[in-house]
Parts: C-alpha cells; structure tokens; sequence
C-alpha cells in the first residue's frame, strides 16, 4: 500500500532533518523523510560544523543569528536533543588586498547585530598567542562562534522531528517526482510512491539530479574537500578559537582528543569536481604533508605536530556561493539547497530570524521573510548579473577538465569566484573568498 503524507522531504542530512523539525514543531503531523542510505550518510557525516557568523549579505547574516541562538539553546527547542555545540570564539586574519571587503562585511554583520568586532595583530595574538602574525594585517573576531557535532545534530532534530510524528525512511531512494499535470502528487521510490502534495529537495549533493527529475536545472556544483586532524605537541595543546586563514588559505578549529581540524580555503578547490556516489575518500600523503606544513606556517608550534588521520567529503555550492530557496518546478516543489558545505551552514537551525536586535528577539523561531535574494531565478532581474554566474560555473567546469579557456579574467562582484589566467589549470583570486 502507498504511503501518503503532508510533504515529503528528500534527504536526511541536517538540513532535512531540521526541516522536518521546523514544519512537525508549527503542527504539521503527515510529514516523511527519505534517505538514500541513513541519517547524515552524505555532506553531513564528514562535515567540519563550524558555526560562524561572518557571512556578506543580509539574508545569510539573520540565517546564522536564528541558528547561533538555536544551536544555543538546542536541548531546550528540540525536547532533550544535543547538538554538540561548543563556544571556542572565531578568529578571521586578512592581508592588505583583502582587509576592504572584511571590513565591509563586518560593518553588515554589525548592523544585522552579530557580535563580532575588528582586531589587529597584537590584538589576535592575545586572543590566540600560539598564532604568527606577521604577515596578518587586520583581523576580526566573533566571541560567540564556535562549532557543533553536524551528526548529532542532524540526529537530534530527526529524533524531535520523529517523536511529533514524522517518519524516517533510510535505506529509500528517490527516483522520481510524481505529477499530474503541473502538480507535484509525490515521490516514487526505492521502496514504492509516497503520495504528497508537497516534496522538498534537501537532496544536498544530489540536489541538481532530484532537480532535474522535474525538468529543473540547478546550477550546483560537487567538490570534493580535504581535511586533516593534526596532534599538537603534548606541551603546547590547549583550548583555542576557529581561525580563518585567508593568507595561508586555511581554517581550523578544535578537535576532540588534544587535536586540531585543518580545512582547505583555496578558491582552486572548487575545481576539484566530484560524483558524490564515487570520489576520494581519503587523504593522500601529500596533501596531508600540505596541510601540515599551512598550519604550522600560522601555528609554529605545530612544526612539532603530527598527522593523526585525515578525510575527504564533499560540499554543494551554486555559482555565488550563496543558497537556494524557492518554491519551484511544478506546483507544490520546494527548493532548498547550497546550505551545507563541509563546514555546517546557517539554515541547520531553520531558518532567517527577522533581523530585530539580539536582545529582543523572540524566545523560538522567527517568520522568514526577504528571502528573494535566495530565489532560484535571482538573476532573471539582471540579465548581466545571470550571465556572469553563468559564465563562472562554466569556467570551474571547463578548468576541471584541462580546457584552455579564452578571454580576459573577470572579477566576480562577490568575491567568492576564481578566475582564469587562460592557460589551461591555472587560475587565481578573484576576490575575497568566505567559504567557511
């Protein structure tokens, strides 16, 4: 017999997880998941879960607000759930070419009312005295940021979600929407149809397939992601904040067991396309040894350090980086996706608040609002705007596979990009890259 449901929700990362959290908390009862395999099997599961809020647009600023406050205050919103979060502080360093566009981030992040605040070297080396420098020129720092277990936290909002009534189906593949005419009626899976009149795609890195199931081109890309867990020295460990790189091009942030977590920020790793069904799970010797010798440029003391293990996952982004959020295709379709990249993003506490003051910000989930800039079709307003999102994708795609591309480089207005040199697997900085 078919099942029936409210809204069926593919995918069973944090994303749908929480979703199905938020919809069963405002009284929706009949709602489903599907996963493909299990609960956090996909970005989540090798996702590095930083909780940071230095983000360049309005929209991504409210998300991070609602989801600090959230992951905060997690046991209490979900009926007993744990998320794992721990408050270490975060730290951004910046050379000369990038201190500009820091500084106006910060001054949005300021009005959008994050606490985070401009910090010079000396400054940084208070807050961190294992750090070098030199070659630092400002910096930022956000005391309240830190990071979350992502499994845990994709488990506790499924076991809130589940104890209102929704069901989790693993082990259940989508392959492909049911309509009738321009109606979404469903999902046929793995395991039979599940009649629906809603279907939301959390689908994560299989995004752009479940897209196309409707007809729908999702511009998402799949890069594979580097991680390597260092030990420090037994005399120099200790608690420290997240540092953000963007001179060596590297993050970090605390790992259990005396470790440190070091992750890639190089705009070149968008290039590195991957089939997440099918990619490098692991971490080569070379590229650990890389990582090793990038962290212990910006902590010297990890010169003394070792690699304990290393891994590789894989993150969705769109051409600007920033997230989608629409209701699209046949009616009854929604769109939610480039949420999670390897480092837990804003939406996997629910969604934007309604950008009022800290302090007087209702004590549970704000309605969202202004979300047109997260639209699928954003570009559609500005033909020139579309085009050049466009023409990035096509290039990362071209790069990827050794392809000599022509033209003059281009600077992408949101500094996120990376553009060509026009020699074939050569490319560079575009801008300020916060892919964190």
């Amino acid at each position: 017999m078919a099942l029936t449901a409210d809204v069926v929700i593919i995918g069973g990362g944090v994303i749908g997880a929480s979703i199905a959290h938020h919809l069963t908390a405002r009284g929706m009862r009949e709602v489903v998941v599907i996963d493909k395999s299990f609960v956090a099997s996909g970005a989540t599961g090798k996702s590095s879960a930083c909780v940071r809020q230095h983000y360049s647009t309005v929209e991504t600023c409210r998300m991070i607000r609602y989801a600090l406050d959230f992951f905060e205050r997690f046991e209490e919103l979900t009926g007993g759930g744990s998320c794992g979060f721990r408050r270490t502080g975060y730290l951004l360093g910046v050379d000369e070419r990038m201190r500009p566009p820091m500084e106006i981030s910060v001054a949005l992040q300021r009005g959008a009312g994050i606490d985070t605040r401009l910090v010079s070297p000396d400054e940084m080396r208070e807050i961190e005295p294992r750090l070098q420098t030199e070659d630092w020129v400002a910096g930022c720092y956000e005391p309240d940021s830190g990071y979350c277990n992502p499994v845990e936290t994709a488990h506790g909002f499924a076991r809130a979600a589940r104890a209102r009534g929704a069901r989790f189906l693993e082990d259940t593949e989508a392959l492909g929407i049911l309509t009738e005419g321009d109606r979404v009626t469903g999902v046929s899976t793995s395991r039979g149809p599940i009649h629906a009149p809603r279907v939301v795609n959390a689908a994560g890195l299989w995004g752009a397939r479940v897209g196309a199931m409707v007809g729908l081109e999702i511009p998402i890309s799949v890069c594979r992601h580097k991680i390597s867990i260092v030990s420090w020295p037994e005399a120099a460990a200790g608690p420290h904040p997240m540092v953000y790189d963007f001179v060596t091009n590297i993050y970090t942030r605390p790992e259990l067991g005396g470790h440190i977590l070091v992750g890639g920020l190089e705009p070149e790793e968008a290039l590195d396309l991957a089939d997440p069904d099918r990619y490098r799970e692991g971490v080569s010797l070379d590229e650990s040894t890389e990582a090793l010798s990038r962290v212990s440029r910006r902590f010297p003391v990890l010169e003394e350090g070792r690699i304990a293990r290393g891994y590789a996952g894989c993150f969705d982004v769109t051409p600007d980086w920033h997230p989608i959020l629409d209701r699209v295709g046949p009616d009854g379709q929604l769109r939610g996706r480039g949420l999670l990249r390897p480092r837990l993003q804003a939406l996997a506490g629910g969604g934007p608040d309604d950008g009022r003051p800290h302090h007087r910000r209702p004590r549970g989930p704000s309605r969202p609002r202004h979300l047109s800039a997260l639209a699928l079709r954003r570009g559609q307003a500005h033909p020139r705007h579309l085009r050049r999102l466009a023409d990035v994708l096509r290039r990362r795609r071209s790069a990827a596979r050794g392809l000599r591309i022509g033209g003059p480089p281009r600077r992408c207005r949101t500094g996120r990009c990376v553009r060509s040199s026009g020699r074939a697997g050569t490319t560079r900085r575009a801008g300020p890259s916060c892919r964190g």
